[in-house]
């Protein structure tokens, strides 16, 4: 059988990465526990030294939000970068201490290619859900997704990682990576039954600028 079947080892290493996002607005303070089945509505995942966190800018609509790490524990974050157009924010939590993820590169996968995200869907903590890669591509026209943003002279419309992988609330602002446990895309939302996510390399591009 395929040892991309076998994704233990690489969620595991993923899962240590990721964290609950609640908004500050929505309760919960800071510096106590907190459950991730409970108020946190989105997710998020470490980034560079493991002081910022990625998250979906529809998940913090304040400049405060409490980072749940993956042993339980409640820090405060601050919003240090927000890209509105790209559903992106990146939070500022020192107290945290996760290991960050590694970066891939969704434009050298073929599609078919096995793929997985992590999140806390409908409050199921930690939970992983696996899938398709499809395409790195804008959605067309009729489905309320295609921006009309020149992008230095590449395709006017945003480009999506698009998958086959079963996202769900609290799934936003989560890692999608390939099989190797590599971040691909953050999960954003669910077109026509698709999983679409911010390709990595935007990302990367927000956070050169925070």
């Amino acid at each position: 059988m395929p040892s991309e079947l076998f994704l233990g080892d690489a969620a595991a290493r993923l899962r240590a990465s990721v964290v609950a996002i609640v908004d500050e607005a929505q309760g919960s303070g800071r510096g106590r526990r907190a459950s991730r089945g409970g108020g946190g509505h989105g997710a998020g995942f470490a980034w560079g030294d493991g002081d910022l966190f990625v998250t979906s800018a529809h998940v913090v609509s304040s400049r405060k939000a409490v980072v749940v790490t993956p042993d339980g524990r409640a820090v405060e974050g601050t919003v240090v970068g927000r890209d509105v157009d790209r559903d992106l924010a990146l939070l500022h939590a020192p107290e945290a201490r996760v290991p960050a993820v590694t970066c891939g590169d969704p434009y050298a996968l073929r599609p078919g290619a096995f793929v997985f995200a992590v999140g806390h869907p409908l409050g199921v903590k930690d939970a992983v859900s696996v899938g398709v890669f499809q395409a790195v591509r804008a959605v067309p026209r009729g489905y309320g997704m295609a921006e009309q943003r020149p992008r230095r002279g590449r395709s006017p419309f945003i480009p999506w990682v698009q998958a086959d992988v079963r996202l769900a609330p609290g799934n936003s602002g989560g890692p999608i990576a390939d099989v190797e446990g590599n971040v691909i895309g953050v999960a954003a939302m669910i077109v026509s039954g698709l999983a679409l996510a911010v390709p990595a390399p935007d990302l990367e591009r927000l956070l050169s600028k925070a």
